[in-house]
């Protein structure tokens, strides 16, 4: 009996027993991420770029899994991402989506990887936003006439952002312990390595004042919403637009852009690459080349530094 070659059934039954699904896939990709130590935020990020693809997998009447997807059938989801997105967002997208594959590629769950020959799309270069003073001051006097909590709170992390370059990611994780006379160490930073950075003398006076009115509580955290627990970014970054908005400033505002404008300003007043790469918390120098981005007048003053040849000629 046993001698016998497999029925159709017991054949659809095996292979079906040795096939991987995409939720399955998607929790071993994750568990993979965890095991590595990846950040929280990061896996999320992983797992929402997933779950927009297999959305667009079905606007675009791809009826597989994505365990199944051809290179032809993500070609055909970046085009349709381009008639919608930026190409900034297109290429985070492709950031998400291709370590998922290369592992599945790696751990023998798929035979052939659909994005090891997709590249990410070219960029125009174009000149980020910075704030200019006039349009700090706006803004910190918008917040000052709060004279609320949260306008106060505003104000401190809006300064510590400009003063600092630190991402809002880390600003929110800031706690008590962590201000050192003029010394602020960040823990919460993308690439897991602590740093330091430094205050300015007025930056730590302001820091203390905030304290004081913070009070104590049962965490320490320093940052903290109107019911006392740890504040979420994404309200700061609400807040900071719309007092942007308020005070007539057409640019986009948010936390980043005080970062690109400490870079700027910094290498403004003459602090090398390599040194702003660290206080940024950059891996490498060419990402803090992205930061430091000089234009107009700016230019115009840098270019005044050239050698002085008119003793020759």
């Amino acid at each position: 009996m046993r001698r016998k070659m497999l029925t159709e059934a017991q054949q659809k039954l095996i292979n079906h027993s040795s096939t991987i699904d995409d939720e399955s896939a998607i929790k071993e990709f994750v568990k993979s991420r965890r095991l590595k130590n990846v950040r929280e935020t990061t896996i999320t990020y992983y797992e929402n770029v997933i779950h927009v693809m297999k959305r667009d997998m079905e606007q675009l009447h791809i009826n597989k899994q994505l365990i199944e997807l051809s290179e032809k059938d993500v070609e055909d989801i970046i085009l349709l991402w381009k008639s919608k997105i930026k190409i900034t967002s297109i290429n985070s997208k492709l950031r998400g989506v291709r370590p998922f594959f290369s592992f599945l590629k790696e751990k023998g769950m798929i035979k052939k990887n659909p994005t090891a020959n997709i590249k990410l799309l070219r960029e125009r270069k174009q000149i980020r936003a910075t704030l200019e003073d006039f349009e700090v001051k706006k803004i910190a006097d918008y917040f000052k006439k709060q004279q609320s909590f949260s306008g106060y709170r505003n104000l401190i992390m809006f300064y510590l952002l400009l003063d600092t370059g630190v991402r809002i990611s880390e600003c929110i994780g800031i706690q008590l312990g962590d201000v050192d006379g003029r010394r602020l160490i960040v823990r919460e930073t993308k690439n897991l390595q602590q740093r330091l950075v430094f205050l300015s003398k007025n930056m730590v006076e302001k820091l203390h004042s905030y304290i004081k009115v913070r009070g104590s509580l049962s965490h320490d955290y320093m940052f903290i919403n109107c019911d006392n627990k740890i504040l979420c970014k994404s309200s700061f970054q609400a807040q900071l637009r719309e007092a942007a908005q308020a005070v007539g400033i057409k640019k986009q505002v948010s936390p980043h852009v005080c970062r690109r404008t400490y870079a700027k300003n910094a290498v403004m007043r003459g602090m090398d690459p390599f040194s702003l790469a660290m206080l940024l918390g950059h891996q490498s120098i060419e990402i803090t080349k992205r930061y430091v981005q000089i234009w107009g007048s700016d230019l115009e003053v840098q270019a005044e530094k050239k050698h002085d040849y008119s003793g020759i000629f």
